[in-house]
C-alpha cells in the first residue's frame, strides 16, 4: 500500500478533512499552525473536522461508532472552528489493543482468523475486518495498533469514493499526530480506496510543528 506524503495545488471545489487540530493536544504545535491552517481552509469548499473525545472520559457513549448520525459536538470547548466547515466527526484512539479487545464484536469465524493472523504476525497495514455492529476494524500496526472506524466516518469515506469513481479530485489530509491518529485515518481511509493526499506543510507530529 503506497502512502502520499505529496503537496499539489488546490481549487475552491476541493475537499479537506483535518485530524485532531483541537485545543488539548496543542502543546504539539503553535497558534501560528491554527491560525495558518484555517486560511488553508479557505481555499477548500468543504472541510471535514475529525477530532478526538478523549476529553470527556472513558465512559463516553458509544453512539459516535455506531449511529450513522450521531449527535454532533459543534461548540465543544475542546474544538477549534474551522472555515467551510461542512461535517465533524467523532472518534476515539486506543493504543496497546489487541485482537481480544474487539472480541465481543467480532464473529466467530472472523475472530479466529484474525487471531490467526496476530499469533502468526501475518496482519498487514490497511487490513480491515468487519464486526457485528456494521463498523470495521482497520490495523494499522503502528504506535496505535487497531482503528474501529466510527459508521459516520465511514459512510462519508464511500461518499468520497463514489465521487472520485466520477471523476472528483484528491481529499487533502492535514493535522496530526503524524504516525499516531492521522495514521489510523490516512490508514483506513486509503484501505476503503480513497485517493488521498497528504499536506505535510500542515502535519504535526509529537515532535515537530512544520509552522511556528
Amino acid at each position: 500500500m503506497k502512502y502520499l506524503k505529496t503537496f499539489e495545488s488546490h481549487n475552491s471545489k476541493g475537499i479537506l478533512i483535518v485530524v485532531d487540530v483541537q485545543k488539548s493536544f496543542n502543546d504539539f504545535f503553535t497558534d501560528n499552525y491554527v491560525k495558518e491552517l484555517k486560511k488553508y481552509c479557505k481555499k477548500f469548499s468543504r472541510v471535514y473536522q475529525i477530532w478526538d473525545n478523549h476529553v470527556d472520559g472513558k465512559n463516553v457513549d458509544k453512539d459516535y461508532l455506531y449511529d450513522k448520525d450521531p449527535d454532533d459536538e459543534n461548540g465543544h470547548p475542546d474544538l477549534y472552528e474551522f472555515p467551510n466547515q461542512v461535517d465533524l466527526i467523532e472518534k476515539r484512539y486506543n493504543y496497546d489493543v489487541d485482537v481480544d479487545f474487539y472480541k465481543n464484536i467480532l464473529d466467530d469465524d472472523v475472530y479466529k482468523i484474525l487471531k490467526s493472523k496476530e499469533s502468526n504476525k501475518e496482519l498487514k497495514r490497511g487490513d480491515k475486518f468487519k464486526t457485528k455492529e456494521g463498523t470495521i476494524i482497520v490495523y494499522v500496526g503502528n504506535n496505535h495498533k487497531w482503528y474501529h472506524m466510527p459508521m459516520k466516518l465511514h459512510n462519508i469515506f464511500l461518499e468520497i469514493i463514489e465521487s472520485q469513481n466520477e471523476g472528483g479530485a484528491d481529499i487533502i489530509m492535514v493535522g496530526g499526530a503524524d504516525n499516531e491518529c492521522l495514521t489510523d485515518i490516512e490508514t483506513a481511509a486509503i484501505s476503503l480506496g480513497v485517493r488521498l493526499v497528504m499536506n505535510d506543510d500542515y502535519i504535526y507530529s509529537a515532535k515537530y510543528c512544520p509552522i511556528k
